[in-house]
């Protein structure tokens, strides 16, 4: 878990990152996000490292300094784009006025950048930073590398064909290992290897260094992109409706993303071939003791260090479907040693993860004394759909519809990690929808889970336990305990909590809505 600070905020207080989107140089010459935060009818701007940008959701609530995963603004949907880059781009205030979003006569969030887009009769409205954050920075070095002149070259140190279908890769030594994954690598080929999208992440930049050369930065630079044209796509999104336009918050998948290769080979210097030997094999004894807390702290002057093996943190991801599949292959341009002889211990000691750690995510510099991390918030499927939720969100919409006394919210979250059951067959991570309703004062929730493979799971209304954070809490250990039951109910824990199961029957959402109403 990742905590922010510096947090202004004492710890009892529930706040959410209501907009961000501007960026200012410090004295230090890094650069900073300007993130503003909602607390009542209070808001206030924190100024964070560039390289947190993976971990900043819109309507996401957090309480010291810590997000609520289940507990955001808005509701998910899904539409089809015939193409993503025919739009326009307007002011934050001219987009959220509509939606009656106060920004509070803020100079920082009021003229921020959004770009529109129409389909099927509904204009969208979603932030040049969320499009920037969802499409390009899905970890830490790309967020560093976003306002670097030819960012994305200084992660490459080689690219060249081998055929038609054929490229080979090399990374820059400063990409961390613990990242290096083909999932990187199919990633990072996407972002290289299309021009259109390699000019719309350094237009990112230009923009930036554009603005700042005949405009008043006094009050932050704000981030813009060219919009790439992705045609015939499908995005999943969390947003607020208003009749025939939507505010999207947060961007959750993309599919029908094209790449124009079918083989990729890549290289990078972690990459060994195993030489074995006969010498003995040292090993080190090592006393956990628990999960580490990260805490993000880039305003006490300190740089992060060196560190090809830095800890990485999984976010939430943002789902990638491409067109076709590839194959990845590894290649080791370097041999290392691999002792299999006699085992000795060469120390004892105590090691682990300790309660809380002080980390940076800014570029990592030799000399440095902060820790630094990495993220990884993104996932490759072969698909952003299917997962069998589709009746419940209709059911949702039906329920919000025929009954407009209630008011109704639904998230998309992922189970936890940690069973077989976490992930569906195909590889993806299961999800299961939350849907908080309120209704004449009383806060319900209802679960889903997403059972595409046709396991039997009872959809499950649970009431609030008193506030969004013990709601979080509480709603936490119930995926936990659903996952470490391999996929069933616990009967042992339900006995403990206030429930009602509703099991799944053949009929129409306008039928299921009726029968769900009475147990709100």
């Amino acid at each position: 878990m990742v905590k922010i600070r510096p947090w202004p905020f004492n710890q009892q207080q529930f706040v959410s990152l209501h907009w961000f989107g501007n960026v200012k140089q410090g004295k230090d010459q890094q650069w900073y996000l300007q993130a503003a935060f909602k607390e009542s009818n209070k808001c206030q701007i924190l100024e964070l490292p560039i390289g947190a940008f993976p971990l900043l959701r819109l309507g996401q609530f957090y309480r010291d300094g810590l997000p609520l995963s289940t507990q955001k603004a808005g509701s998910y949907n899904q539409v089809m784009i015939e193409d993503l880059g025919k739009g326009k781009t307007i002011k934050a205030i001219d987009a959220c006025k509509k939606f009656g979003y106060f920004l509070y006569k803020m100079p920082e969030l009021i003229h921020q950048h959004v770009w529109s887009f129409s389909s099927n009769g509904i204009t969208y409205y979603v932030p040049h930073a969320e499009l920037i954050r969802a499409l390009y920075i899905k970890y830490k070095c790309l967020a560093n590398a976003l306002l670097r002149p030819n960012g994305l070259d200084f992660l490459i140190n080689n690219v060249h064909y081998l055929n038609s279908q054929t490229v080979f890769i090399e990374l820059a030594d400063e990409i961390p290992s613990t990242i290096v994954t083909n999932e990187f690598v199919h990633y990072m080929a996407w972002l290289y290897l299309n021009d259109e999208i390699k000019n719309s992440f350094s237009s990112v930049q230009t923009n930036v260094y554009s603005y700042a050369a005949g405009q008043n930065v006094a009050y932050g630079i704000p981030l813009e992109i060219a919009v790439p044209s992705i045609q015939n796509t499908r995005i999943a999104y969390r947003g607020i409706q208003q009749q025939n336009e939507v505010l999207i918050l947060e961007l959750l998948g993309i599919d029908n993303i094209t790449l124009p290769v079918f083989q990729i080979q890549y290289s990078h210097k972690s990459i060994k071939r195993n030489v074995y030997t006969n010498a003995p094999k040292k090993t080190r004894i090592s006393q956990k003791n628990g999960d580490t807390e990260y805490v993000l702290n880039e305003k006490n002057g300190k740089r992060s260090k060196e560190d090809t093996h830095q800890p990485v943190i999984e976010q939430e991801p943002t789902q990638f479907a491409f067109r076709h599949s590839v194959v990845i292959k590894r290649i080791s341009k370097q041999a290392q040693k691999v002792n299999k002889g006699n085992v000795y211990i060469s120390n004892k000691g105590r090691g682990g993860a300790t309660q809380q750690q002080i980390v940076g995510v800014d570029e990592s510099i030799f000399g440095g004394t902060v820790a630094p991390i990495e993220f990884r918030t993104l996932e490759i499927a072969d698909s952003i759909a299917n997962y069998g939720l589709e009746q419940f969100f209709e059911m949702i919409q039906r329920l919000s519809k025929s009954y407009p006394h209630l008011s109704v919210s639904v998230n998309v979250v992922f189970l936890p990690l940690g069973r077989k059951f976490s992930r569906l067959p195909d590889g993806r991570r299961r999800v299961c929808a939350v849907a908080r309703i309120v209704n004449q004062g009383k806060v319900s929730y209802i679960i889903e889970v997403a059972v595409p493979d046709n396991r039997s799971i009872s959809t499950l209304i649970i009431p609030s336990v008193g506030s969004l954070y013990k709601d979080e809490l509480h709603i936490q250990k119930l995926l936990r305990n659903l996952v470490y039951s391999s996929g069933s109910w616990s009967k042992f824990f339900l006995q403990t909590i206030q429930h009602i199961k509703v099991k799944h029957i053949q009929e129409s959402p306008k039928y299921w809505a009726k029968r769900l109403i009475k147990n709100l």
